[in-house]
């Protein structure tokens, strides 16, 4: 239940993010105010992909911890950027959480 909880939660938030990161006109000018405006794209792309691995992960444990895992990584670098850019630590929350999140999963997918 837990698991299947967190997959959903942890799905929906990757396919708005990845969707607004794609698609949304508020992330081009964030990825250019970090400094990085080309990797806004692959950034999206790679967030909707771990939306789908973390639910695939459901039935394919080992796709669910590599999904899992490259999105704990991304949320952990881009806390890094943030940091970075000197933001405001209510800004780190979302990826904070996302990253927590999602590194939960990676124990719950090895747990299966």
């Amino acid at each position: 239940m837990l698991l299947a909880t967190l997959v959903v939660i942890s799905a929906l938030a990757f396919f708005f993010y990845g969707g607004e990161t794609l698609f949304g006109v508020g992330p081009r000018g964030e990825y250019e105010r970090y400094g990085m405006p080309t990797v806004r794209v692959f950034a999206g792309s790679m967030q909707l992909l771990g939306a789908v691995g973390v639910l695939v992960g459901l039935r394919v444990a080992l796709i669910g911890v590599a999904a899992a895992a490259g999105l704990t990584l991304m949320m952990v670098l881009g806390l890094v950027v943030r940091f970075r850019v000197h933001d405001a630590p209510r800004l780190m929350v979302p990826a904070g959480t996302l990253a927590a999140i999602n590194g939960a999963l990676v124990v719950l997918f090895l747990a299966r």
